[in-house]
């Protein structure tokens, strides 16, 4: 702690009564002083000005006052010009130096006074968002703090919300920068006026509020958040309009006192990142969460040098005709061998890479290899059509579709031999975008199918505008046929849709005998599925496919 700190910090009662006998004893040290070396005449009078000016500095100019009188009493009546010949002081002498004491003690306490005002004016700026007037992020870190030292954030079972506004560049975009503002302030007003409720609301970012409720039980949580949900709605006003904001929440019950408070924020970014990722509004934070995006993000780290070392590889699955049982084609499908931890599934990684710049370097990979594999397969003599898996967040990563175009020119292979499959769940988002670069896409002679079909969220009415020509019907349908009637009804109605838009229709996942027969009862194109053949590596499926066609000779 620095002098100025020390000086114009807040005292106890203790502390208090210490200092003004250390101040007493001060203004008798200096009386005894000028007594012992001869009386007021010398300059050692002057020393007197110390504990004048400390007492104002600590006490503000009341306390410089009072000490500056007593200073000026000591060194008055009975102080004499000089101790040897005990000539006394003048009455003006010493009421004209008492005078200068007082004015001395005024001028330390008034200075102290404005400095403690404005260092207490500096820390409520540095505490509280000049724009909202809520306290900020560094205010509920202290808050937290206090708390947790002595013991509350346990006893009285505080609950800690936090919401993230997560359209911001679009609100900004179309209404400028103020409209955040506008949305946090009013997001702050409507929590702070909750019924039933008397949480402390703060603006922990540009675009966050947090709001810390006391007494709250772990089996009210849900409903703390349900209500946060209903007070911060998704219509917000700005300047009469009515806008969207595309908000999430965050949750943490505040009773792990071994975290400190910038951990326990981190757990309500974690509770709102979950949020995201698993498309809900709310989500309260839990242990395992955080340590399954820990070992995520570790994983998420070796991405590339994977990719460098050759840890991943592409293996193949063909796609038959139901009737003949010929191979029309085949999906190309990511695996990844990892020297430590062995074979890590695709849905480990490929989703949290689709939130980063790493889904470009797979997708880089995916395309370069498959593409490489076509080439040499065709300088075989085996000429399939190759499927790789893609999404609509490929599709609109910048520079996707040149990428694809160049490795087709540098290997010499047709886009009519690559088959996209987009995952239908991903659709639903700039879907405009993503029907423009399909139609980019296929004007290259690329096929384009959905995959996943009857799992995701897209809409019927864009179904007709994608240029397609395949749908894939999920293999959580396909697995239970025929005796699961729901899952029959659905493979129907995906093959009666492909039908009428005049498309092909396959089925993943077909296992049995008893779903091949359904499968071709219903008039469905297309399967694949271990009851034909697993994913196998590319020597391993020319081997496989060679052996098939010697299989469908014999019949023929």
């Amino acid at each position: 702690m620095n002098i100025g700190n020390y000086l114009f910090r807040k005292y106890t009662q203790p502390q208090r009564v210490v200092l003004v006998i250390v101040l007493m004893l001060s203004v008798a040290g200096v009386t005894a002083l000028v007594w012992t070396t001869g009386g007021i005449k010398y300059v050692y009078s002057h020393s007197m000005y110390i504990p004048i000016a400390l007492a104002g500095i600590i006490f503000g100019y009341k306390g410089g006052v009072i000490i500056a009188l007593i200073g000026g009493v000591a060194l008055g009546p009975w102080m004499p010009i000089s101790t040897e010949t005990g000539e006394m002081q003048e009455t003006i002498n010493w009421v004209y130096r008492t005078f200068y004491f007082v004015a001395v003690g005024v001028l330390a306490g008034l200075s102290s006074d404005t400095s403690r005002r404005y260092i207490e004016r500096l820390r409520q700026i540095a505490r509280r968002d000049l724009v909202s007037k809520l306290p900020n992020r560094k205010a509920l870190l202290e808050r937290l703090q206090e708390l947790r030292n002595r013991g509350a954030l346990r006893e009285q079972n505080y609950f800690l919300v936090t919401c993230s506004i997560d359209n911001g560049m679009a609100l900004r975009s179309a209404f400028g920068f103020t409209v955040i503002d506008a949305i946090i302030e009013s997001y702050g007003k409507a929590l702070q006026e909750m019924p039933n409720y008397t949480p402390d609301v703060y603006r922990i970012h540009a675009g966050q509020l947090a709001a810390l409720f006391p007494n709250i039980a772990q089996y009210e949580t849900e409903i703390v958040m349900e209500d946060c949900l209903a007070t911060l709605r998704e219509n917000a006003k700005f300047q009469n309009l009515s806008v969207y904001v595309n908000r999430h929440l965050g949750g943490v019950c505040l009773n792990d006192t071994s975290a400190d408070p910038a951990t326990l924020l981190q757990y309500a970014e974690i509770a709102i990142a979950r949020a995201n990722e698993k498309m809900t509004d709310s989500f309260i934070y839990t242990a395992e969460v955080s340590e399954n995006i820990s070992k995520q993000l570790a994983l998420m780290a070796e991405v590339t040098k994977g990719i460098e070392n050759g840890d991943f590889l592409m293996h193949y699955q063909p796609k038959l005709e139901l009737e003949s049982g010929k191979v029309f084609g085949v999906e190309a499908l990511i695996r990844w061998h990892h020297p430590e931890k062995g074979w890590i599934r695709p849905d480990e990684f490929i989703p949290s890479a689709e939130h980063s710049t790493l889904i470009l370097k797979i997708s880089e990979f995916v395309l370069r290899e498959v593409i490489a594999q076509t080439a040499k397969w065709q300088q075989q003599g085996l000429y399939l059509q190759v499927a790789i898996n893609v999404t609509g967040h490929d599709l609109l990563q910048p520079g996707f579709s040149q990428m694809l175009f160049d490795l087709l020119r540098e290997y010499e292979v047709e886009g009519s031999w690559i088959e996209l499959e987009i995952t239908e769940g991903t659709l639903i988002e700039d879907i405009d975008d993503v029907i423009a670069e399909l139609l980019k896409l296929t004007k290259a002679k690329i096929t384009v199918s959905i995959d996943d079909f009857g799992t995701g969220y897209s809409s019927l009415q864009y179904l007709y505008k994608l240029p397609i020509s395949l749908l894939k019907i999920d293999q959580v349908f396909v697995k239970t046929l025929p005796e699961d009637e729901d899952a029959s009804h659905i493979c129907a109605a995906a093959v009666v849709l492909a039908q009428k838009m005049g498309i092909k229709s396959l089925a993943e996942g077909v296992e049995t005998q008893a779903n091949l027969a359904y499968l071709r009862e219903l008039g469905c194109d297309y399967g694949q599925g271990y009851l034909f053949c697993k994913p196998l590596g590319a020597d391993e499926f020319v081997d496989w496919y060679r052996s098939h066609q010697d299989y469908e000779q014999q019949l023929g």
